[in-house]
Parts: C-alpha cells; structure tokens; sequence
C-alpha cells in the first residue's frame, strides 16, 4: 500500500457534479473566474436564472440534487479573490477560516490542479481545504493531525504556517508533521517530526484529522501528489473512517513517535 493509492480509492466514481452561479449579481469577469477555476477539472459551471430562488448564489448539484448551496461572497473570498500570500503571511488565521459549504462538499472528486506559474488558482482549491481541515482539528482540539509539508523548512519559513501550527500545537491535538531536511528549527515546536527522505513524503502533500474514537467529530483528509512541483493531482474526503484509516496508514509506515 502507497499513500497516493488512497486518491483513488477514496474517488466516488461518475457522479454528475456542477456548480450553478443562480441569479448572478456579479460582472462578467467575476462570473468568467469560477468557469476558469474549474475548466480542467469534472465540475460543470453554468449560470442559471430562477424566480424562486435566491441570488448571487452558487448551487452545488450530484446527479442532478442539489448537496448544498453558499453565497457566491464567500466562493469569492475564499477562492476567487485571494493568493497563496493569505494564508502564509498569516493574515487569515485558522480561527477565521470558514470555507464555503460548495468547495468543502466538492470532496471524493479527482483534482488536477497546477501551481504557479502554470495556474493561477487551482492550487488554491487545494489550500483552502487543508486550511479548512486543520481548522476542523483546531475546533475539535483532540485526536490527530498529520500534514505533509515536502520540504520541512516550509513550517517557519511560512509565517502564518508557523502561527497555525503553534495554535494547534497548544491544544490536545497529537500534531505529526512530515517532510524531509532539516528539522532543528522545529525544536521548539510541540510537535512530531517525521523526517524520512522518502519519496511520498518528497512529492506528498497531505493534511489528515482524525479524531478520537469516542469523539462524535467528522475526520477528514486531503492526499495530492507532484511530479514536478508544479502539476498536483489529489483528493479529499469529510469521513472520520477514510481520515482514520488515512491517519494508520502513516503511523505503521513512519512511526507514531
């Protein structure tokens, strides 16, 4: 068994997904970003027109029901409008993280995304829910985190990655961190450090919570793989028996200590 293995596995078939932008408020540019956001993936965009509905909304649809629904601010502030800058300058704490129900229930579906230059938003797909993810843990202050960093330099390197995982590291949370190079400036940090120069963990990025077993908590996990750094295909799935199973899966191959 391979951690990228579990994209796969977790990845829930053919089902039909589409994102309806419902009674649009916005400019046409604005409206175009949420098409360009989702061109190369399996999500349909359209606009709708409807009497009875709400507006400036974004409709999330399997097979035709509709999963769930967000104002079409909040896919904006969350995806559209932002950088990567937000969350690694630390001006959104995880405190503040609330990500739009469409993008979190867009989950047991393959992303192919790519980072910049060759993208400009895609990978935000992908930050956004580990954000949301760790998050969740923050919430919940108990059970696991494991997050793969690839490089594990990037935790202080990143100002607001270092502030996140000092927030989490003074809960209850059991915090893993996995990544290769050097691990001294994490000393300090209330966390366990994996460093294995191994080739999951050189092109893994991962972000798992896994909450305690008499926790009535929902688990989650995000698993994506690079090649070259640049193109990321992953996954993520809101299901404490994917995450937990995701979360031994580590803990047998490089160790619970």
């Amino acid at each position: 068994m391979e951690l990228r293995e579990f994209i796969d596995e977790f990845a829930e078939g053919d089902a039909e997904t589409s994102l309806s932008i419902v009674n649009s408020e916005q400019p046409p540019m604005i409206a175009r970003m949420v098409n360009s956001l989702f061109e190369e993936q399996t999500v349909d965009v359209s606009e709708a027109a409807r009497v009875l509905s709400d507006s400036d909304v974004v409709e999330l649809r399997r097979d035709g029901t509709v999963v769930s629904q967000s104002a079409f601010s909040d896919v904006r502030d969350s995806v559209l409008a932002v950088n990567s800058d937000l969350y690694i300058t630390g001006s959104r704490p995880l405190k503040a993280v609330e990500t739009p129900a469409v993008i979190r229930d867009l989950e047991g579906i393959k992303f192919s995304v790519r980072g910049y230059p060759a993208g400009t938003k895609g990978k935000l797909l992908l930050i956004e829910i580990s954000r949301y993810i760790e998050a969740k843990a923050l919430r919940h202050g108990e059970g696991e985190l494991h997050t793969g960093f690839q490089r594990l330099s990037r935790i202080v390197d990143e100002r607001g990655t270092e502030r996140a995982y000092e927030t989490l590291s003074e809960t209850d949370l059991d915090v893993h961190v996995y990544g290769i190079g050097d691990a001294d400036a994490l000393s300090s940090h209330d966390v366990t450090v994996h460093n294995q120069d191994v080739a999951e963990l050189r092109s893994g990025w991962f972000v798992v919570f896994a909450p305690p077993t008499d926790s009535d908590a929902t688990g989650a996990a995000l698993i994506a793989f690079t090649d070259d750094n640049v193109e990321w295909d992953g996954i993520w799935v809101i299901d404490t028996e994917a995450a937990r199973r995701v979360a031994a899966y580590l803990s047998a191959e490089y160790g619970a200590e």
